[in-house]
């Protein structure tokens, strides 16, 4: 009892909100996958409808399919009319309730529609997707105690049919709203355990498995955790769910000082439990991969509860047993940069037989501490390196004065240089140039080379809005005229751009009529609901959409 408790409080603090939304997520992809299977008909059973039954219900299919529910639902009261003994009547009454749901009747999709299924056509296929919909529609409602009753009346009756799986992941959904932990977990384990896997309950039952285990891990019964992912997973798949579900509970007990001992344990539980399922055959090089990766989940484990040292001691005895090669160093100098330890992240970087890469990667670690001239050093190692493309060095030292660094000057004098040398090029250095130009403020500059750039209306875009920073309206309008005529798709947003340029040019009465006209013209683009209200707001005009 004691345990539970301490399980239901860990679950409320640290693994709640994880938990609810998995669930959620689950409970809303079984509800689209519902909609999928129950509400169709078999064809064989179309098959045995005489033509004008058909016809009939093709309309109203078709219809209900446009999502035109008003006149779907007339169409299948006029089949059920026409047709009452029909093999299709209790399909259309079924259908007929979920336009009503659709149109939020949802007292008469239950009464008037399920049930009746239920009461005329017991035996059809339809009732038993009436009787499920019955609890759903109660859920929707926040008829929760309705909602529940119906649920469970879909497990007795139809335990072995696909329903039973909905209404279980539907109730799931209700004790994680009512933070019932109890009700979930009996459930997760009818889920992962009991239900027969299909092509329809796969998803739910893995979703549930894998809840399943999340709480077992915050509970640090480790091998129970096991078990559910045993549900789903074998072999390397298992060991990466293992894994992945006991980073979460290991951080955050390891970052809780009065929960560290449990992160310890359950980091050591799972090192113990991957260790013992390394693969034993390494012949090839999938097989030796296959080795590798159960360490590098073992340094995961160690970082995540935070022991940098056996993380280290394992990257060590990586090496020794498989030796040293770029991805394992790679590994390492990342584990040193997420610790902020960058001198050593460096010095590992430096190891790497391809040096260019190394050099790349040192740069970065540079740009993290902000050091942008160490930065550039190391990517200028890079262009005698990279013979055959020393450009791509040259645009990464460009990139990182312009848009890290913000040292435009220096920015535009690399770019400059790759502008002369890499003529294949010449139109994204331009726009980079008058890129780094407006960024720096300086905006007449800017225009000129974004006059030189070819990807109209982009470059007209950036030359107009530089003419407004210059306060230079009219240029703007006129460029602004050039995309409406030129480029259609962009015609709402460059009209309503006008209409912005008018008012800060002090324009009132143009602007106002700039913005009317977007309404005017685009009344179904998203640019003529920002006039609109842009009109309400600031002029308190109303205009009709």
């Amino acid at each position: 009892m004691a345990r539970g408790a301490q399980g239901e409080q860990v679950m409320h603090r640290t693994g709640r909100l994880l938990l609810i939304a998995t669930v959620v997520l689950g409970t809303t992809l079984s509800s689209q996958a519902t909609a999928a299977r129950l509400d169709e008909m078999s064809l064989d059973r179309w098959k045995k409808l005489r033509e004008v039954e058909r016809y009939q219900l093709k309309i109203a299919e078709k219809y209900y399919g446009e999502k035109k529910w008003k006149v779907a639902l007339a169409e299948y009261e006029k089949y059920l009319t026409l047709y009452e003994d029909s093999e299709a009547a209790p399909y259309s009454q079924l259908k007929w309730s979920l336009c009503q749901r659709q149109l939020r009747k949802l007292n008469t999709a239950i009464k008037e529609g399920f049930q009746s299924v239920l009461d005329y056509w017991p035996e059809s296929p339809e009732a038993t997707a009436s009787m499920y919909y019955i609890g759903q529609t109660y859920k929707n409602m926040g008829e929760i105690r309705r909602a529940k009753k119906a649920y469970k009346e879909v497990l007795t009756t139809y335990p072995d049919h696909v329903v039973s799986v909905y209404a279980i992941n539907d109730l799931i959904a209700i004790a994680t709203t009512l933070k019932d932990t109890k009700t979930r977990v009996e459930l997760w384990k009818k889920l992962a355990f009991d239900i027969k896997r299909t092509r329809e309950t796969a998803t739910i039952c893995r979703d549930a498995s894998k809840n399943l285990a999340s709480y077992h891990f915050y509970m640090v019964a480790f091998d129970d955790g096991v078990k559910a992912l045993e549900t789903t997973w074998k072999d390397q798949s298992l060991a990466n769910q293992v894994v992945a579900h006991l980073h979460s509970p290991v951080r955050v007990f390891s970052g809780d000082q009065k929960q560290q001992a449990k992160g310890v344990k359950l980091s050591d539980l799972g090192v113990a439990w991957v260790r013992q399922n390394v693969p034993a055959e390494r012949q090839t090089d999938q097989q030796k991969a296959a080795a590798r990766q159960h360490y590098y989940w073992i340094t995961e484990l160690y970082e995540s509860s935070g022991r940098d040292k056996s993380v280290e001691a394992t990257y060590a005895e990586i090496q020794k047993v498989f030796g040293s090669d770029d991805d394992v160093l790679g590994r390492l100098a990342g584990f040193y940069r997420r610790k902020g330890r960058y001198d050593e992240a460096r010095a590992v970087y430096a190891r790497f037989t391809n040096k260019i890469e190394g050099n790349s990667q040192v740069a970065t670690t540079y740009r993290d501490q902000k050091k942008y001239e160490p930065c550039v050093l190391a990517y200028r190692r890079n262009v005698p390196l990279d013979a055959e493309n020393p450009h791509r060095w040259h645009a990464a030292i460009a990139y990182t004065y312009h848009h890290y660094a913000r040292q435009y000057d220096k920015a535009i004098a690399v770019y400059q240089e790759l502008l002369k040398a890499d003529a294949e090029n010449t139109q994204t250095w331009l726009w980079n140039i008058a890129t780094a130009y407006r960024d720096s403020g300086k905006c007449k500059e800017a225009i000129g080379f974004y006059r030189q750039c070819t990807n109209f209306p982009s470059n007209y875009t950036e030359m107009a809005m530089c003419h407004r920073r210059l306060k230079q309206y009219k240029e703007a309008v006129i460029l602004y005229n050039q995309i409406i005529g030129g480029a259609p798709n962009s015609a709402p947003w460059a009209l309503l751009q006008i209409g912005y340029t008018r008012e800060s040019a002090g324009q009132k009465e143009q602007a106002i009529k700039t913005f009317q006209q977007v309404c005017k013209r685009f009344p179904k683009k998203s640019e003529a609901s920002r006039a609109h209200a842009h009109l309400q707001n600031k002029y308190k005009i109303s205009v009709t959409l």
